[in-house]
């Protein structure tokens, strides 16, 4: 027959040993690690603030294009131009067909 295992007869002594200090040691070792990890450097800090300001100007510039539409006019009646020549080249079933597909369709024509 088995004998039962008695938690009592092994009693309550730590089978390993570390060195005094070991884990106050691991503690501040981790928090300073931890507290290099989340401050930027002045580097870091230098390239987001151009990073920032660069993308800035970027977004200025074009909502500034946006806004005061600063293309030539010449170049809106040239994209026109080329348009109506390249439709003048099409073969007469094409022009019905793109005229018929134009007139049907459900988004220009609400």
């Amino acid at each position: 027959m088995k004998e039962e295992f008695n938690f009592n007869r092994i009693g309550k002594r730590m089978p390993y040993t570390a060195p005094e200090g070991f884990l106050d040691d691991i503690e501040t070792n981790v928090w300073e690690t931890i507290k290099d990890e989340t401050t930027p450097s002045k580097s870091k800090r230098n390239y987001r603030l151009w990073y920032s300001i660069s993308g800035g100007l970027v977004a200025a510039s074009v909502a500034l294009l946006l806004v005061f539409n600063t293309l030539p006019d010449h170049q809106k009646t040239d994209d026109l131009e080329m348009f109506e020549q390249a439709f003048s080249n099409l073969s007469s079933a094409d022009q019905n067909y793109l005229l018929t597909v134009y007139q049907d369709d459900l988004f220009i024509n609400e």
